[in-house]
């Protein structure tokens, strides 16, 4: 499914500023309408319930549906990988609207990379196939890892830091430190082995997911930064080379050659999101005319 058919609001049948409220209702309503329990065989009604579900994923997190918001659709499936849509989201909810058997006895398990899968065969077994891409693994935790929020810029997203986050044990706050990996991604959960001190005084994870917080200037598409230059009609017409802040602070001079247009994307190779093989990738210039 391509990322401009995942209106999330036309999917839910809800308004762009539905409240939660709204907002769980039509989810419920819709799910109980295409259960493929209701609906054996069909095809439509399996893909339809998929598609639901993935978009409650998102718009029933008020985080995710802020930068669903802020991004708009084709950005976020740049930003957020499938482990990332789904993470957080308790199917065990969406069993309870049944009245089917808890979650382990029944289709689906949760597994450490906090996405469902398929346990047995069926309607459901495929669930989760239409999203292509192995979702990136999260850390295994214990189940009684503590868990708290740490906000980095995207700059200290992209590039990696050393970042300072404070909890409350009980006693006092508490602080420690985060290793941020470079080509860190917004609702990233890194784990601080063993930092929390249980009541029964026995050691537990951190848990810490990041808030990657919008960027002024840059914002991410997967592997790569998109940024904008403002032109005159007569530089574009004429062609420029203006000067282009890079996201690491850096300035590179582009060539925009003549004839160019607002709206049209040039691409400096390189100089974007540090890949798990240390490769970069690139930063997408747009042009903009100016006004």
């Amino acid at each position: 499914m391509p990322p401009a058919s995942k209106d999330y609001y036309r999917l839910l049948q809800v308004s762009p500023d539905a409240d939660q409220a709204s907002i769980k209702k039509a989810y419920r309503k819709l799910a109980v309408l295409w259960h493929p329990d209701r609906n054996p065989d069909s095809s439509v009604a399996e893909e339809r319930f998929k598609s639901i579900a993935e978009a409650y994923a998102v718009l029933g997190d008020p985080a995710k549906r802020q930068r669903y918001d802020q991004l708009g659709p084709e950005a976020f499936f740049g930003e957020f990988s499938p482990g990332d849509i789904f993470q957080g989201f308790d199917l065990s909810d969406l069993f309870k609207e049944f009245g089917l058997p808890p979650v382990k006895e029944t289709l689906f398990s949760i597994i450490a990379d906090g996405v469902s899968r398929p346990t047995k065969s069926g309607p459901y077994q495929d669930f989760f196939s239409e999203f292509g891409q192995k979702p990136g693994r999260r850390p295994r935790t214990s189940a009684q890892a503590f868990s708290i929020n740490l906000a980095v810029s995207l700059r200290e997203a992209v590039f990696g830091a050393i970042k300072t986050a404070a909890y409350n044990s009980g006693a006092g706050s508490v602080r420690v430190t985060v290793t941020v990996p470079p080509g860190a991604r917004h609702g990233q959960v890194l784990i601080v082995p063993k930092k929390v001190k249980t009541v029964s005084q026995k050691n537990t994870d951190l848990a810490v997911t990041l808030t990657v917080l919008p960027d002024p200037a840059f914002r991410r598409q997967g592997n790569d930064l998109v940024t904008y230059v403002t032109l005159t009609k007569a530089e574009l017409a004429s062609g420029c080379r203006p000067v282009v802040p890079t996201l690491d602070g850096t300035k590179l001079r582009l060539t925009v050659p003549p004839g160019s247009h607002h709206g049209q994307r040039l691409k400096a190779a390189g100089h974007g999101v540090p890949g798990p093989d240390g490769r970069r990738g690139d930063l997408l210039i747009a042009l903009k005319e100016s006004v």
